[in-house]
């Protein structure tokens, strides 16, 4: 996809001087003083900044939105010659949705829970056009299918609880493109979607501007986003713009303290020690999966939801195991199941040797304590109304006979082995950020001394500066303690930071699994090499849009209710041929100790396997 960038032709969208205050009963708050941007056509901006720094309220301001208390103060949003600021509410709402299209970070909170999601998009497309309610219905499909959405007839009778976060982002991504908008404010469209999804949606989403001379405002805190897909970078700081320029001047050299802060921290992260140095001593695995499948049936009908297929997998002590795919692929499935939080459909998962199939109910608690999980969303994991003190008391009260003044100390301890302040003891979490939030996790997590701890997704929320923190964190705890992770991620930088080795999955199936150095450097199995080639790096000056990607996938994923005969990949392969199509794959052990589930690299018949 080589890219043909044409000089911009006409400014899209001009904000000069906007400010919006919030006015709280301990005062007035302002999140935007004096923001002024600007947007040309056939252009990509990058808006990035910390978290709280108010991205999200510029990207309503500019669609003269703001959610209560707010209110917009002053300033110009200029979109073909007229100002938003002095338009009614009906002239505003014939924008918004036709000229003017957003993409929220949070779908749960976008989306109508009473509405089917097909209905939804085609509400939004309808109240801009002309269009028939089964011409909408056909444009929901289609926009579904655009997204990678796979199965999109019976997606759009879908709601919204039904779908996957990430199924849900991209959901939301339909809707906003269904009408074509010339300007597209896209708020960290990403958040919830695996890489090979990502660079999909992105890829389509650049062709669409060069081809139409629509433009987008992309808000994201992943610099390998912004670095590969802008053409200039705006850094918001303390309620404004402090820097704005060329995204390879940018990133070559950072002018203003803040935007030196960002890059640094990013690098950092991107340039840690790999695991490949540490490596774990062999031994006896700690927790050993052997040919796990799971079904999920579907109500009112004799079909089911494939979401596991024969996969093996272990854990030593002390180590770390990396678990990617994208979504829907069954990698939460495969943690629940470790947990005994779903009873596996089949397979053997052992734990010291002794089947936690085998384990009765009365005794799960005991084997809980050994076992812990850390949920993807910090802000759902959490009882509001429960304190701080409440929240790691629990665990100590369910599994251990200290006494109070000894449940105090051990919460004071949980709290510094994280890195939070004693004195928010008595405090409720809701007053706490993301990364506050989920350092609190961690420590429930480890109150009672476990071996094992699942991670699901611990950091999709967070920005780039409390990834690294955290990172650094599980690192330190499992150094100190002795801990194992099945650390469940689609951000491959913090893989490769964080785990020993790495286990990819595909619909349900490990296609790969090797030491960390193994399938960064050399993948062999051709979805392994998508993934990997579809991971951004923050360097502009080797931009995915500037370059063919060979190894990137075409089409849907299959539908886990009708999966192929032969390999589940062979429809989206770019290597596939008829016996692909034809026989099941098993997964082989090669000689360099890894394992593959294809025969063309088992046998050497595909370039570049070992």
């Amino acid at each position: 996809m080589k890219a043909d960038v044409a000089a911009t032709q006409r400014t899209v969208l001009s904000v000069h001087n906007l400010r919006v205050r919030y006015d709280t009963p301990s005062g007035a708050v302002t999140p935007l003083r004096d923001f002024s941007l600007s947007i040309g056509e056939r252009e990509v901006v990058g808006l990035i900044g910390d978290a709280g720094s108010g991205k999200s309220t510029a990207a309503l301001a500019m669609m003269g939105l703001v959610r209560p208390p707010g209110r917009l103060i002053s300033g110009q949003v200029l979109f073909g010659g007229q100002d938003l600021m002095e338009m009614d509410e009906d002239q505003l709402r014939a924008l918004r949705g036709k000229d003017i299209g957003i993409i929220v970070q949070n779908p749960r909170s976008a989306l109508n829970p009473m509405l089917r999601i097909g209905r939804q998009i085609g509400n939004v497309y309808r109240a801009h056009s002309d269009a028939s309610a089964a011409a909408a219905r056909d444009r929901a499909i289609e926009m579904l299918r655009l997204v990678g959405i796979n199965d999109p007839e019976r997606r759009v009778a879908a709601y919204a609880h039904e779908l996957s976060g990430g199924m849900a982002q991209r959901a939301l991504i339909a809707m906003a493109l269904s009408s074509e908008p010339r300007l597209l404010i896209a708020d960290e469209p990403t958040s919830g979607l695996d890489v090979t999804i990502q660079a999909q949606f992105l890829d389509q989403m650049w062709d669409s501007v060069q081809q139409t001379g629509s433009a987008i405002l992309l808000i994201s805190q992943d610099l390998g986003i912004i670095a590969n897909y802008c053409d200039r970078v705006a850094v918001l700081h303390d309620g404004r713009i402090v820097e704005d320029r060329p995204a390879r001047d940018f990133f070559a050299a950072p002018e203003h303290p803040y935007s030196r802060d960002i890059l640094g921290l990013q690098r950092a992260a991107a340039s840690g020690v790999a695991r490949t140095s540490e490596p774990v001593a062999p031994g006896e695995p700690l927790v050993e999966v052997t040919a796990l499948a799971k079904a999920f049936p579907i109500h009112g009908s004799d079909k089911v939801v494939q979401a596991l297929q024969s996969v093996d997998l272990s854990v030593g002590p002390g180590e770390t195991l990396g678990l990617v795919g994208e979504s829907g692929s069954g990698k939460t499935t495969v943690g629940r199941c470790l947990l005994r939080l779903e009873e596996p459909t089949s397979g053997d998962i052992t734990y010291r040797g002794a089947p936690i199939s085998g384990i009765p109910k009365e005794a799960l608690r005991a084997f809980r304590r050994k076992i812990q999980i850390v949920f993807q969303d910090p802000y759902d994991s959490l009882n509001p109304r429960w304190t701080i003190r409440r929240v790691l008391q629990e665990p100590l009260d369910l599994h251990t006979r200290l006494g109070k003044a000894e449940k105090t100390a051990r919460i004071r301890d949980l709290l510094e082995m994280v890195g939070l302040d004693q004195a928010l003891i008595d405090d409720k979490p809701r007053g706490l950020g993301a990364s506050a939030m989920q350092r609190l996790n961690i420590a429930r997590a480890i109150a009672v001394d476990p071996e094992f701890i699942v991670l699901d997704e611990p950091t999709s929320v967070l920005a780039p500066q409390a990834v690294t923190g955290l990172i650094a964190l599980l690192r330190k705890l499992q150094k100190e303690l002795g801990l194992s992770y099945l650390f469940i991620s689609h951000d491959l930088t913090t893989v490769r930071f964080l785990c020993h080795r790495v286990a990819v999955m595909y619909l349900g199936q490990i296609v790969e699994v090797g030491r960390v150095g193994q399938v960064f450097e050399d993948p062999q199995h051709p979805y392994a090499r998508a993934l990997l080639s579809a991971h951004l790096f923050p360097d502009p000056t080797r931009r995915r849009v500037d370059q063919d990607v060979p190894e990137s996938l075409s089409g849907e994923i299959p539908s886990p209710v009708d999966l192929p005969r032969g390999c589940y990949l062979a429809g989206r392969c770019p290597f596939a041929v008829d016996r692909c199509r034809s026989e099941a794959q098993p997964l082989v052990a090669l000689e360099d100790g890894r394992q593959v589930r294809c025969w063309r690299v088992i046998e050497g018949d595909l370039e570049g396997a070992a």
